[in-house]
Order: structure tokens, then sequence, then C-alpha cells
């Protein structure tokens, strides 16, 4: 009866119901940042600051879109920058600037920085341009 005893404590120490296993396998998670759209401008084909004011525009407006049309963000900052950079998901987007005033009014027509995909962790730059005969 003894021997019993320990051939029932022996086969359940070994039994398979003892031993944990996974089959899960391993996960990897590969992330990536936001990009960044970089938009420089131009005012008559100058990046000289003093254009700005000349033509008496005090920041650039621009608004970024996704295809659908939904806006995604929009920005502003002094028209003096000539530079303006903006952190965007990946993705694709269309994009237009306008300049404005002092008074945040409206001073051109619209520069369409046409349609482009931001990749995570990248940089695109889009240059445009406002002509003399893009103001109001």
């Amino acid at each position: 009866m003894k021997s019993l005893k320990k051939l029932v404590v022996l086969l359940g120490l070994v039994s398979p119901a003892c031993f944990v296993e996974s089959s899960e396998p391993d996960t990897v998670v590969v992330s990536s940042g936001d990009g960044v759209l970089t938009v420089t401008w131009t005012v008559d084909g100058t990046s000289n600051p003093s254009e700005c004011a000349f033509q008496g525009a005090d920041s650039i407006d621009i608004i970024v879109t996704t295809p659908s049309g939904a806006q995604m963000t929009e920005v502003s900052d002094a028209c003096e920058a000539a530079a303006t950079s903006i952190d965007l998901p990946p993705g694709t987007y269309d994009a237009d600037a306008v300049l404005l005033d002092s008074a945040g009014h409206t001073i051109t027509t619209a520069v369409d920085l046409g349609r482009f995909t931001i990749y995570g962790d990248d940089e695109l730059v889009v240059d445009a341009d406002f002509p003399e005969d893009s103001f109001y």
C-alpha cells in the first residue's frame, strides 16, 4: 500500500498538468512617430523679411486637410519666419496657405501646397510663393 501511495505522489509530480507552457509567439511592436511637414515660403519671389511688411503681410495661415476634406490642423506663423514645421501623424494630406494682415484678414489668394504623404519619423519640405498678383 505504501508503494501505491508513493507511485500516486510520484505520478502527480511528473504529470503534464504540472507543466506550464505557452504556445503564443513573442510579439514585436514597431512604433514610429509622427512626421513633419515643413513649409517654406517666399513673398514675390524673395525670402527677405521686409517684403512681408511691404506687402502688409503679418502672418501665414496653413490649413492641412485629409483627402476627404476634413481639417486636420491649422497653423499660423509670422510672415517674416519664412518657414514653419507642422507635426503630423503618418498619412496622406492636402494643404493650402494664405497670408494674413495684422487684423487677421486674408490678403492673398490661397497657394495650393498639393497632396502629399507623411511617413513616420521623416520630414517633407514644401515650398510656396505668394507672387505680386496673389495679393488683393
